[in-house]
């Protein structure tokens, strides 16, 4: 159901309410000196909450992550979007690292007391020997491609490995959110798949903006129909013009859980979605 006004937490405790807000404080403190460089910024955000960086070598790429040890059963995945991936319409970037982490931010907000763990995409916030194998296809064309997604796959086995848990749920922002999709469907872990403003029908997407289509990628929507059984939620907001809603609602049609789709007004695309979604799962 459209939410009515600004989006609001969905956790009931003031003291919770009082945590976030000197937390978004510190953000927008910490956004001020973002004009450094953006690895320098993400790492003091999420030393700001008791994160430390990791790399994730892994056979395709070396992945930049951000891990907090904790106790429970369940290792929480976040993954970033598709970040700086192009200078304009036409020119890719040269560096595809956020200017705004919105899936670090999302990760840093986690109020639960289990593990967590912040993946950035690949060649995202990486140097020197760990940009091997980044061409720039794999922040365009190949995005979502096997070789993104593998690394992804055995990056999240690693951290997994290292929090002694058994089991994983996913959340992933933007492009994040099609990484996660196709993550839960080869993974016999997963407990819970999420998406903020997610891409989660590729063709979709590029034929409503009149993009090239990511033809080196592979495609969130032709894997709903396998994860009818996962419980899932996926967020998108009516003032998002780059993700709209409809692209979320067709994949949760998909999965014949077209419930598990919820939209808020009042977020554009790279806006503050810390304050809507629902960290209960």
């Amino acid at each position: 159901m459209p939410a009515a006004g600004p989006p609001r937490l969905s956790h009931p405790h003031v003291p919770f309410r009082a945590a976030l807000c000197l937390f978004l404080l510190a953000l927008l403190q910490l956004q001020a000196c973002a004009g450094r460089d953006p690895r320098q910024a993400a790492r003091a955000l999420g030393a700001s909450r008791g994160f430390a960086e990791t790399l994730y070598p892994t056979p395709y790429f070396i992945l930049y992550g951000q891990f907090r040890p904790g106790t429970g059963d369940v290792l929480r995945v976040y993954i970033e979007g598709d970040g700086h991936a192009w200078q304009s319409r036409t020119r890719p970037s040269a560096d595809p690292s956020p200017r705004n982490p919105v899936g670090l931010r999302l990760a840093l907000a986690d109020p639960s007391p289990a593990p967590l763990l912040y993946l950035a995409r690949p060649c995202q916030y990486v140097r020197g020997e760990a940009l091997r194998h980044c061409a720039t296809r794999y922040w365009t064309s190949a995005r979502l491609s096997e070789e993104v997604i593998s690394s992804l796959d055995a990056a999240v086995s690693a951290a997994k490995a290292r929090s002694g848990v058994r089991c994983v749920a996913l959340v992933g922002f933007s492009g994040g959110g099609g990484a996660a999709a196709l993550l839960a469907a080869r993974r016999r872990d997963v407990v819970f798949l999420g998406s903020v403003a997610g891409n989660l029908h590729l063709s979709a997407w590029t034929g409503r903006h009149r993009l090239s289509p990511l033809s080196e990628s592979l495609e969130p929507f032709s894997v709903a129909p396998a994860l009818y059984n996962l419980p899932q939620r996926h967020l998108s907001s009516r003032d998002d013009k780059v993700m709209p809603p409809e692209l979320s609602a067709g994949f949760c049609r998909a999965a014949r859980q077209p419930g598990s789709c919820r939209v808020v007004e009042g977020i554009p695309h790279s806006g503050p979605w810390v304050q809507a979604w629902d960290y209960a799962y």
